[in-house]
């Protein structure tokens, strides 16, 4: 993902930078000095144009000769290869979040139980892995650190972990209970904790293993987890020129939390700060094309050329890192919006065969496909999601309020926007009015109508049906019946 940036390391660790550098001052100060002197003494001019073209010559050679050899006043030694060289030297420190896990304790005194957390401790390190933004620390690097949660914080300090993962297992009969807590290395504060209980049986352990790991690592890892929160929360209280762009990011997330215009802008301007501090970013870039695509879409706070700025920030983004998941769904968000079928369920494919555990991923491609009318299936990804992670974003109610509505169940579409509660979003309102007439509840109905109307949102049948044929362009039906002249007329009064 960042081969320039690997490369340019390589070149400072090789000292070529430093040689370059010192040599281009050395033969400045050689040739200023040759300037001033050598006509002194007679010198011919062609003395000095042969031994400007000299040092010329001889740069590039130094070049080379530095990138294989350390030169110094010690002499010249031959310069260790990259992988000898980190191995001598102690581990470097993430930029971005990371975290250690530590192997889950079995305190149940069964030694087959001591197998499934070795295995279960295992798992979650390899999920944890799949996430694009997390740095995790090998296994390996937590071996030998002693028993003491002093100890095993000093030991991910050392490491330069910024958390700590660790845990319980416990069996009593056919129950098993495993305990999870996550731990902010720096300060030793227990920033979440969870128990997953199960029952125990011998035909299900693997699909306990595998149900336990994936709620784990969801919770934890994705955009909508635990660190990125952590994350986001700490970054608000600091100035913007103080942040680097993974913090910068971290900050846009809380938009996909609490949508709004004013929360919109403050994401734009973070993740385009983002990416002019790190251009070679990925995720920054594709979440700038999802920013872009809601400027177009729910049209907050538009710009000039949104939909295409909102492409080209997806595409950059593969460009960098074509096995990234997340640039693969965000740029098929960009194909939904757009009413290319074929492009959306190409690129969600790619990001679920790149990673399907992934909670945000699951979700949010969910999301769209049930509105695509494929329902049973994008329903039944949200609903997996949310389970995943209890940390979801509040518009995967919105999402199931639609389907409900959609079947005409119309108490339960209200209660899932009651749960979403994203009064700024216009697209939450305008179902939250056509499910308060259709059960009745006019009043309520009249008063979300004229917030919409006093604020310029779309609030005539006529401006719903082109707000949401934008919204939902695979919903023809659905925007038909939520758009009814008789919904956004005063005539549905008693």
């Amino acid at each position: 993902m960042r081969s320039l940036k690997g490369f340019w390391e390589e070149l400072k660790r090789r000292r070529v930078v430093t040689t370059a550098v010192g040599y281009i001052v050395a033969a400045w100060v050689l040739l200023q000095v040759a300037d001033v002197l050598l006509p002194i003494y007679d010198v011919p001019d062609a003395i000095i144009r042969l031994l400007s073209t000299g040092l010329i010559l001889g740069f590039p050679l130094l070049i080379l000769l530095s990138w294989f050899f350390n030169l110094s006043l010690q002499g010249i030694t031959l310069t260790e290869p990259a992988d000898i060289n980190t191995r001598a030297a102690a581990p470097s420190t993430p930029v971005g979040p990371s975290i250690a896990v530590f192997p889950i304790k079995n305190i149940s005194g069964e030694d087959e139980q001591g197998l499934f957390a070795a295995a279960l401790t295992n798992d979650i390190i390899t999920g944890l892995t799949q996430s694009s933004h997390l740095f995790v620390f090998a296994s390996g690097s937590t071996e030998g650190a002693g028993a003491a949660q002093s100890e095993v914080l000093a030991a991910c300090r050392e490491l330069g972990a910024k958390y700590l993962l660790h845990g319980t297992l416990r069996q009593s009969k056919d129950h098993l209970r495993v305990s999870a807590h996550l731990i902010e290395a720096a300060t030793g504060v227990e920033i979440w904790s969870e128990n997953y209980d199960r029952s125990l049986s011998a035909d299900q352990l693997f699909a306990i293993q595998d149900d336990i790991r994936q709620c784990i690592v969801a919770t934890i890892s994705d955009l909508h987890g635990i660190i990125y929160s952590t994350h986001s929360k700490q970054s608000q209280r600091r100035p913007t020129n103080d942040l680097k762009a993974y913090e910068l990011l971290a900050i846009a997330l809380e938009y996909d939390k609490y949508i709004s215009p004013e929360n919109h802008l403050r994401a734009r301007r973070s993740l385009e700060e983002a990416v002019a501090l790190d251009p070679l970013y990925d995720e920054a870039w594709s979440h700038l094309s999802w920013i872009y695509t809601d400027e177009w879409v729910w049209g907050f706070n538009p710009l000039p050329e949104s939909r295409e700025r909102a492409l080209n920030a997806a595409q950059q983004a593969i460009k960098l890192a074509p096995e990234n998941y997340h640039n693969h769904w965000l740029l098929s968000r960009v194909y939904y919006f757009k009413g290319d079928l074929e492009g959306f369920r190409a690129e969600s494919s790619r990001a679920l065969e790149l990673n399907a555990r992934d909670g945000t991923t699951l979700g949010l491609i969910g999301m769209y496909t049930a509105w695509t009318g494929d329902w049973d299936q994008g329903i039944q990804m949200v609903r997996q999601a949310m389970k995943l992670n209890p940390n979801h974003p509040p518009y995967y109610h919105v999402v199931l309020s639609t389907w409900h509505y959609q079947k005409g169940n119309f108490p339960q579409a209200g209660e899932e926007l009651a749960k979403a509660n994203l009064p700024e979003w216009t697209l939450s309102q305008v179902f939250k009015v056509a499910t308060h007439v259709r059960l009745g509840q006019f009043d309520l109905a009249q008063s979300i109508k004229d917030e919409l109307t006093n604020s310029g949102e779309p609030s005539t049948s006529t401006d719903v049906a082109g707000y949401l044929n934008r919204a939902l362009p695979f919903l023809p039906d659905l925007v038909r019946e939520v758009s009814e002249p008789h919904i956004w007329s005063s005539g549905f009064r008693p």
